[in-house]
C-alpha cells in the first residue's frame, strides 16, 4: 500500500491507499506535496558539482547504477536488482529522517556527510561475484569514505529468524564515521587515538583500555553474557574478536550495537542470539542498565540519533525504479 505524507500547516497526516474519483483536489494537493518532499530526499548520481562521486567514476570502478538520498550516494553493481537497491535507499532516508518528516533530524550530520561525498557500494554474493568492485579508482579519485553492503544481506530484519537487516547496519556505520565522528568529535571521534566520551565509554565495556591487539587477538576478560541482569561489575559487556578489527573499527561497531539495541533491532530471541556472540544488552532497557553513559549520549536530543527501528519503508516519499539511474 502506498504511504505518503500530507503537511497542512502545523499538522501532518497519513494517507493509505488510492482516492476516491471525487476526491480529485485533496489527491493533486497530496501528489503535489509528495513530489515536492520526494524532489529534497532523492536524487541523480553526479547531479551535484561539488559532490566527488560522478558517474563516470563511479562507473570505472565497475558501479553501473544507483541514486542519491539526502545527497549520499546509493551505487550498485549490475548483478544487484533494483528491488535490493531501493531497499538500502528507504533505510538510508529512515536513518537519516527517522521521524519521516521529509527532511534530516540532524542537518549537521547530513552536511559532514555530504560533504564527504561519502557513498555506499553494493555487490551481490558473499562471493562468487562476477564483477568487482575497484576501489582504487575511488580511492585514488580522493573518494574513500564509503561503506560495503552484500544485497544478499539486504534482508527484512530478522524475517528469518536468523538474519538481520545488514543495510542497517552498514549504512549505519556509513553515518557515525563520517558524519557524528566528524560532527561532533570530543563526543563521538572515531580513530585509533580516540578519547572522545564514547571512546571512554567504550574502554568501560571492554573491560578496560586496549588500544591493540595481544600476540594478535583481543583479550577480554569476559566473554559471556548472562540469562539475566547486567555483566558482573568490572566485566566485559562488549567483546568484538575480529583480530583484523583496529580501536577505530570497535567504537564503530560499539555505536552500532548501542544504538540497534536502543531501537529495539535486537530484541527478540533471533536478536539475543546473534548478540550474545560480543554484545550483552541486546534491548533497551538491558543498555540502559548495563552501559548508561552510552545510553545517555545517544539519548540526548542534541544528536537526534535514530529511534525507531527502520523497516525499509519511508513514508514521506517512496522510492521507485524510475529514480534509479544507470551509468
Amino acid at each position: 500500500m502506498r504511504k505518503t505524507v500530507l503537511d497542512l500547516g502545523s499538522t501532518s497526516f497519513l494517507i493509505l491507499g488510492c482516492k476516491k474519483s471525487d476526491d480529485s483536489s485533496t489527491s493533486s494537493t497530496t501528489a503535489s506535496t509528495t513530489s515536492t518532499t520526494c524532489s529534497s530526499v532523492v536524487g541523480k548520481v553526479g547531479d551535484n558539482s561539488s559532490n566527488l562521486v560522478t558517474t563516470a567514476l563511479a562507473k570505472s570502478a565497475n558501479l553501473t547504477k544507483g541514486l542519491t538520498v539526502f545527497g549520499i550516494n546509493i551505487l550498485a553493481t549490475s548483478e544487484v536488482t533494483d528491488a535490493k537497491l531501493l531497499h538500502a535507499a528507504n533505510i538510508t532516508a529512515e536513518l537519516i529522517d527517522n521521524n519521516e518528516d521529509g527532511t534530516a533530524d540532524n542537518p549537521t550530520v547530513l552536511k559532514a556527510l555530504v560533504d564527504n561525498s561519502t557513498f555506499v557500494k553494493m555487490y551481490n554474493l558473499q562471493s562468487g561475484n562476477s564483477v568487482t568492485i575497484d576501489t582504487d579508482v575511488l580511492d585514488d579519485a580522493g573518494v574513500s569514505k564509503n561503506t560495503s553492503l552484500g544485497a544478499y544481506e539486504t534482508v527484512d530484519n530478522y524475517a528469518d529468524g536468523v538474519s538481520h537487516d545488514a543495510s542497517i547496519e552498514e549504512i549505519f556505520h556509513l553515518i557515525t564515521q563520517y558524519g557524528y565522528s566528524v560532527a561532533y568529535p570530543t563526543v563521538f571521534e572515531e580513530s585509533n587515538t580516540s578519547t572522545s566520551a564514547m571512546a571512554l565509554a567504550m574502554d568501560t565495556a571492554r573491560g578496560g583500555r586496549q588500544l591493540t591487539t595481544t600476540d594478535g587477538a583481543w583479550v577480554y576478560n569476559n566473554t559471556t553474557c548472562p540469562a539475566t541482569g547486567s555483566v558482573e561489575s568490572g566485566k566485559a559487556w562488549w567483546f568484538y574478536d575480529e583480530a583484523s578489527a583496529d580501536y577505530k573499527t570497535m567504537q564503530t561497531e560499539y555505536m552500532y550495537w548501542a544504538v540497534t539495541s536502543k531501537f529495539g533491532m535486537h530484541d527478540s530471541t533471533a536478536g539475543r542470539t546473534k548478540a550474545d556472540s560480543e554484545w550483552c544488552p541486546n534491548t533497551k532497557a538491558e543498555l540502559l542498565a548495563q552501559d548508561p553513559t552510552i545510553y545517555n549520549l545517544i539519548d540526548n536530543a542534541t544528536y537526534a540519533f535514530p529511534t525507531v527501528l527502520p523497516d525499509a519503508s519511508y513514508s514521506a516519499c517512496t522510492f521507485t525504479t524510475s529514480d534509479i539511474i544507470t551509468f
